[in-house]
C-alpha cells in the first residue's frame, strides 16, 4: 500500500472517529437528560401518592377502634387504603398528570399483595417486582441506549416504604412503573438525525481528502520511486538531484543503524541466557528448599507422635492420682488440676504447630479476660521470681466478658509473657499485665522493661520461624498473631531500645468465627 493511500486512509479514519465521538456524546447527553427527566417524574409521583397516603390514613383513622399494638394498626392501615375509594381515585390523576412515561402506580401491604393501584385490574393480585430505574440509570449510556432500542423494558422507582414509625418494618410500599414508550419515542429520531449527520460528515471527508491528498502529495511520488529503488538495494540508477544524496545519506545511516540493531540483538540474547540460567538456579534453590521442608515436616509430626503418648500417659497418671487422693488433700488437687489443665493445653499446642497451615477450629464460648490475665500470672510467677522478675497484674476486680476460645487466647498472652520473660533475663525486671476496656472494644497489654526490639527486626516479629534467640523457633508470636485474627482482633507494639517493649491485643467484645 503506497503511502498516499495509507494518508488518505488516516484522514478518514480520524475524520470518522472525530464525529463517531461526538454522535456518541450528543447521544450520551440526550439518554442521561431522558433518563434523569423520566426518574424525576416518576419520584415526584411517588413523594405525591406517599404524601397522600400518609395524610389520609392520619384523617381517617380516627374512624376506627384505637389500635393496640404495632401488627393492629399495619392491619388498620392496609384496610383504610384498600377500601377508601378516594385512594384509587387520587392514583389515576396522579399518574396522568406526570405524562405518558408513567404506566402504573400501585399501593402494596407488607404481604406484596397490592391493596390499591391506577389500574383496577391488578388489585388483589401480588406486586410484581421490576428492574429499578435508578439502577438502570447507573449503567453505561450505550446499554440504555440499546435497552431502548432492542429490549424495550420497563421500570419502577419505589419510594421510601410506609412504616408505623422511624425503623419500623415496612407496611405500605409504593410502587411507580415507567415505561420506555416515551423515551424511546424521543430518541429514535434523534438517533437516525446523528446516523445521517455522521455518515454525510465520513462521506465529504472521504472525497475531500481523496481530492486535497492527490493534489498535494503528487511531488511525493518521486519520494515513493526513490525508497522502492532502496528497497530492491539499487542505489546507482537513482534521479539526480539533491534529493539522490540525502537518500544516499539514508541508505549509510540505515546501514550503521542495522549493524547496531543485530549487536543490539545479540546482547539481548546473551541477557536474556544469563538471566534463564540465573532463574534456573533460583528454582533449583527453591526445589532443595521444598524439600527440605518437607523433610522437616515429616520430622515434625514423628516428634508430635512421640510427644502426645507420653502427654496421654501424663494425663492418665494424674487423673488416676486425683482419684486416689480425692479430697484429702485440697491443695494438692488444685495443683493437680492446673496440671492437667497445662497438659491438654500443651498437646493442643502441639497439634496447633502441625496443622498451623491449617484451618483452626475455633470454641467460641463467654471468656472473662481479666481472670484469664490473672490465671496466667500466677502461673508465671514462680518462673518469674526465679529470674528475679517482677510481676503485676492490673485487671478489673469486675469481669471482663468477650466471646472467644480461652485456649487459644490464653496460649497467646501465655506467649508474650513468655517471650517477655525471655528478653528481661538474665537481668532483674519487671512485667506487667493489664486489661482495660473501651467502648465495644478490650485490650490486654503485656510490658517489659526489656532492652527492647532493634528497629531493623521489628517488621519481622510476627514472621513464622523467624526468631533473634538462639533457641527459639519463630512460631509463638506467629501463633499469637494467627489466635488474635481468628477472633477478629488486632495486635500491635511499642519498644523503644533500652526501654521495653508493649504489646497490645485488642478484641471485640463479641466476636463471631472467621
Amino acid at each position: 500500500m503506497s503511502l498516499r493511500v495509507r494518508l488518505v486512509l488516516l484522514t478518514v479514519v480520524l475524520v470518522a472517529l472525530v464525529a463517531i465521538a461526538l454522535s456518541a456524546l450528543q447521544l450520551q447527553t440526550l439518554v442521561d437528560s431522558l433518563s434523569r427527566e423520566t426518574i424525576s417524574r416518576a419520584t415526584i409521583a411517588g413523594t405525591d401518592v406517599s404524601a397522600f397516603l400518609i395524610d389520609h390514613i392520619n384523617q381517617h383513622s380516627v374512624d376506627y377502634p384505637p389500635a393496640e399494638d404495632v401488627q393492629s394498626a399495619a392491619i388498620l392501615w392496609s384496610e383504610i387504603v384498600a377500601t377508601d375509594p378516594h385512594v384509587q381515585l387520587f392514583l389515576l390523576p396522579t399518574m396522568t398528570r406526570f405524562g405518558e412515561s408513567l404506566v402504573e402506580i400501585n399501593v402494596a401491604g407488607e404481604s406484596g399483595q397490592i391493596l390499591a393501584s391506577s389500574n383496577p385490574a391488578v388489585v388483589g393480585t401480588h406486586l410484581q417486582p421490576k428492574e429499578s430505574f435508578a439502577a438502570w440509570a447507573q449503567i453505561p449510556w450505550y446499554r440504555r441506549a440499546y435497552d431502548l432500542v432492542s429490549r424495550r423494558p420497563d421500570w419502577e422507582v419505589s419510594p421510601r416504604p410506609i412504616g408505623i414509625a422511624e425503623g419500623a418494618d415496612t407496611v405500605l410500599q409504593i410502587q411507580v412503573v415507567t415505561s420506555s414508550v416515551v423515551v424511546r419515542r424521543t430518541l429514535l429520531p434523534s438517533l437516525e438525525y446523528l446516523a445521517t449527520v455522521s455518515a454525510g460528515a465520513i462521506l465529504f471527508s472521504m472525497i475531500f481528502t481523496v481530492v486535497a491528498t492527490t493534489s498535494a502529495l503528487r511531488p511525493l511520488k518521486r519520494i515513493e520511486r526513490t525508497i522502492d529503488r532502496i528497497t530492491q538495494g539499487n542505489f546507482q540508477h537513482g534521479e539526480s538531484g539533491p534529493l539522490a544524496k540525502e537518500f544516499q545519506a539514508v541508505e549509510s545511516k540505515l546501514d550503521v543503524l542495522g549493524q547496531q540493531i543485530r549487536g543490539a540483538n545479540e546482547n539481548v540474547t546473551e541477557l536474556r541466557q544469563k538471566n534463564l540460567d540465573v532463574l534456573v538456579e533460583r528454582v533449583a534453590s527453591q526445589l532443595d528448599v521444598a524439600h527440605r521442608l518437607s523433610a522437616i515436616s515429616r520430622l515434625s509430626s514423628g516428634v508430635a507422635h512421640e510427644i502426645k503418648n507420653p502427654l496421654n500417659a501424663i494425663l492418665l497418671r494424674l487423673d488416676l492420682l486425683k482419684v486416689r487422693l480425692g479430697d484429702s488433700d485440697e491443695e494438692v488437687s488444685e495443683e493437680l488440676t492446673i496440671l492437667s489443665k497445662e497438659v491438654l493445653r500443651l498437646n493442643r499446642v502441639v497439634k496447633t504447630f502441625l496443622d498451623f497451615s491449617r484451618p483452626v477450629e475455633v470454641h467460641f464460648e463467654d471468656v472473662d479476660l481479666a481472670a484469664l490475665a490473672r490465671d496466667v500470672a500466677e502461673l508465671i510467677k514462680p518462673q518469674a521470681a526465679v529470674a528475679k522478675i517482677e510481676v503485676d497484674c492490673q485487671v478489673p476486680d469486675t469481669p471482663e466478658i468477650m466471646r472467644g476460645d480461652p485456649d487459644l487466647i490464653r496460649q497467646a498472652v501465655l506467649n508474650l509473657v513468655t517471650n517477655a520473660l525471655e528478653a528481661m533475663a538474665p537481668n532483674p525486671g519487671h512485667l506487667n499485665i493489664s486489661v482495660a476496656r473501651e467502648g465495644d472494644r478490650m485490650w490486654l497489654e503485656v510490658a517489659d522493661s526489656g532492652p527492647g526490639i532493634p528497629p531493623e527486626l521489628r517488621k519481622k516479629v510476627f514472621q513464622l520461624y523467624f526468631t533473634s534467640k538462639d533457641k527459639g523457633n519463630g512460631i509463638g508470636l506467629a501463633m499469637t498473631y494467627r489466635a488474635v485474627q481468628l477472633h477478629n482482633g488486632t495486635i500491635t507494639f511499642t519498644s523503644e531500645s533500652g526501654q521495653g517493649t508493649t504489646f497490645r491485643m485488642e478484641f471485640p467484645a463479641t466476636v463471631t468465627n472467621v
